[in-house]
């Protein structure tokens, strides 16, 4: 099952700074880029069914705390 989020940063650098550090996630087929716009950063990957899966938790806390939210 695929999840798919967008988070929206008030700048390019914070934004870059979140995609960048996602990109090291482990999370299977993790795919990582700019969303509508240079401040907006689209993240998808395959939900592990069965398990307790806490990737979504991370990347809200990583936004958190680069000053973003989900679009």
């Amino acid at each position: 099952m695929n999840n798919e989020i967008e988070y929206v940063f008030e700048s390019e650098m914070r934004a870059y700074r979140f995609l960048n550090t996602v990109k090291h996630f482990n999370a299977d087929d993790l795919r990582v880029k700019f969303g509508r716009s240079d401040t907006h950063v689209y993240v998808s990957y395959r939900y592990v069914l069965g398990e307790f899966d806490n990737t979504l938790s991370k990347l809200d806390d990583l936004a958190r705390e680069l000053g973003g939210c989900e679009a």
